[in-house]
């Protein structure tokens, strides 16, 4: 017996449009159709064309197979791989300075030792330690971030103060969190597909990164981005003295033009 095959819904492209924060406009704009195309879509009016397919999928990292059938993950990239189905148990070391609680900081040329063995009590304590005001109750890890997918929000060699995640479904979407999983440690904005709290929606503040989806289970941490240390507000002022020395140069030499305008009528 021949098994029917799905039907597209258009609730979906909805739903994927929502999901990643854009209006109809700015929507269509990225797949190369009109606002009013992507209406007829959404409505179930018109069909999706293969241009739009491919669109979707070259732009913004879509799985066409979940767009058309419902079936895989929303966003390309993902892999299946086979783990444990039993969460494993978080191990929180105590740390201290003197008789102070302390903040172990995961830098970046430990982030793979800290994938490893992230619940050996014995490594955990191999890592600098530091006292941050104001977090000194609770259970906290400072990780340097690398990469750019996070400008401006993050950028590259900041260290974030982030306090662990107990129960993931309890993260509120679109906050600013550190995934460690077995392919490496990120730092990303999460979301949650409608009410499905098995899969991860990870978007980026990058525009230049694409958005793609995970399955909680292959976290193996998720901590809560709560501030951050950083030296860029420096190379920030510096570049904002450079434009507003530029804005005065350009408006001087504005004037002296406008007065040659004046003093050419005068004549």
């Amino acid at each position: 017996m021949k098994r029917k095959a799905s039907k597209f819904e258009p609730r979906r492209i909805t739903m994927l449009r929502e999901l990643l924060q854009m209006s109809q406009v700015k929507f269509a704009e990225k797949i190369k159709i009109s606002q009013g195309a992507l209406s007829q879509i959404e409505s179930g009016k018109s069909q999706i064309s293969l241009d739009t397919l491919r669109n979707l999928s070259t732009e913004l990292n879509v799985n066409c197979n979940w767009v058309v059938h419902g079936t895989g993950d929303i966003f390309h990239g993902e892999e299946r791989v086979k783990q444990q189905e039993t969460p494993s148990q978080k191990v929180f070391v105590d740390v201290k300075i003197g008789d102070f609680p302390g903040i172990p900081l995961v830098g970046e040329e430990a982030h793979a030792g800290y994938i490893e063995s992230h619940e050996d009590p014995e490594y955990i304590k191999t890592l600098r330690v530091y006292q941050i005001p104001g977090f000194e109750n609770g259970s906290y890890r400072l990780f340097e971030i690398e990469g750019e997918s996070m400008i401006p929000t993050i950028y590259p060699g900041e260290i974030v103060i982030c306090e662990y995640a107990e129960d993931k479904e309890s993260v509120e979407n679109g906050t600013l969190c550190v995934l460690v999983t077995k392919e490496g440690i990120v730092a990303k904005r999460v979301y949650y597909y409608e009410n499905d709290k098995k899969l991860l929606i990870l978007k980026s503040d990058n525009s230049k990164f694409k958005t793609y989806s995970l399955e909680s289970k292959k976290t193996l941490e998720l901590w809560k981005i709560r501030g951050k240390i950083t030296s860029v507000f420096i190379e920030s002022g510096l570049v904002d003295a450079k434009r507003m020395e530029k804005l005065e140069n350009d408006l001087e030499m504005l004037k002296r033009e406008v007065r040659k305008l004046s003093d050419n009528k005068k004549e």
